[in-house]
């Protein structure tokens, strides 16, 4: 399928769900409010022009809008997680509704009194949605570092660690405001990592003063280097502008490739499968050409753990998931990466760490699922 034919299933399928949680806002509210005519019309308006504010943001940017865009943007953007939180509420008082309603019927018992009345029920949801709006953005600037340390035999002993800081799922985009990378810089910085990687999904759209953050990227310490793979969203923002950007941040990029640091630790990478240039193929002629000598360490944005890797790497870093991002949306990954972040044991020896992500995509919002900048120090196996 083309590029063209992957937009056009994104859009439909986007425009279905999204659609479907705008009808359901619409029949709530309305019955609420007692909306009719004029009043109706106006909210049929205000929510078709939030919906589709997001495909808007993205056309004005094309059209040499950019300051538009922004604007569009921010109202989709954050539109887009009050809706889905005050979905998430209104299910629960939908369900408490139906149970009650069951219990009356089943004991022939008037529970009137235990109902909400519908201006209740969205009063509770809307202030419920927006508290917890107020919550994930703090949360979404607050990095947590998640430190761990893996000992080896192919880590000399002679070395007392090697230290690699990964980032990833950074969206740099339009949702990018003043001071939101201050909190990783400064864990990163404080970390003084030996080795840094991004697993994807650094750049999500049109940036302000982009030199000036690739500059601030480049100059952080990494003095065994800097290393990255593309994530879906990069091709998303276009492959040319996301691969210039990520070198001018300092970061050598891996397309099937690998780099042995110092004679110490081989980094691998491999493109994103939304690139499709080499695939499973591509994955496993890469694997199969690693010396099995040193600690391995490969870079894929997907959690997807392939047969050629197990046995074989030492350690894959992934990212993609960003942990649900907004709760209860973790259950829903669930589905389709049953890893849904941590530290996962492969085989004998190696390991998955799949990252919750380090920024947000879209709703600049995290519900329980905190970002993080994750630490490991790779040490010699103890007694060598």
């Amino acid at each position: 399928m083309g590029t063209l034919g992957r937009w056009f299933v994104f859009l439909t399928l986007f425009l279905c769900i999204y659609g479907s949680a705008h009808f359901y806002v619409l029949i709530k509210v309305r019955r609420a409010l007692y909306l009719e005519g004029v009043g109706y019309v106006f909210l049929l308006v205000v929510l078709a022009f939030l919906m589709f504010a997001p495909i808007q943001a993205r056309i004005l940017s094309a059209q040499g809008y950019p300051y538009f865009a922004l604007l569009m943007s921010w109202i989709g953007y954050v539109w887009m997680g009050f809706i889905f939180l005050l979905i998430c509420l209104f299910i629960p008082i939908d369900l408490y509704h139906l149970a009650i309603n069951g219990l009356r019927w089943l004991f022939d018992t008037d529970w009137t009194d235990w109902l909400l009345s519908r201006r209740q029920g969205l009063a509770i949801a809307g202030f419920g949605a927006l508290a917890l709006m107020i919550y994930g953005a703090v949360a979404a600037y607050y990095v947590r570092v998640e430190h761990l340390t893996l000992s080896s035999d192919k880590i000399p002993a002679s070395i007392e660690r090697i230290r690699i800081a990964q980032i990833s799922d950074l969206h740099l985009g339009p949702m990018l405001y003043p001071g939101r990378l201050d909190p990783l810089l400064a864990a990163l910085r404080k970390a003084q990592p030996d080795i840094l990687v991004s697993t994807g999904d650094l750049i999500d759209g049109p940036i302000g003063d982009e030199e000036e953050i690739a500059s601030t990227l480049k100059s952080l310490p990494a003095p065994m280097g800097k290393f990255a793979v593309t994530g879906n969203h990069e091709y998303y923002v276009g492959l040319e502008h996301a691969t210039r950007f990520t070198q001018a941040a300092g970061f050598q990029m891996l397309n099937a490739q690998s780099v042995l640091v110092n004679n110490l630790v081989t980094i691998a990478g491999i493109e994103d499968a939304a690139g499709q240039t080499h695939g499973q193929n591509g994955e496993a002629a890469l694997i199969g050409s690693l010396s099995a000598d040193k600690f391995t360490v490969l870079l894929k944005h997907r959690p997807v753990v392939s047969d050629s890797a197990k046995g074989r790497i030492d350690l894959q870093l992934s990212g993609h998931t960003h942990q649900g991002q907004i709760f209860p949306f973790v259950f829903l990954i669930k589905i389709f990466y049953p890893v849904a972040e941590g530290l996962t044991p492969l085989g004998k020896d190696g390991h998955l760490y799949l990252s919750r992500g380090t920024g947000t995509w879209g709703p600049p919002v995290r519900v329980w699922a905190p970002p993080e900048v994750t630490i490991i120090d790779l040490v010699p196996a103890k007694g060598k």
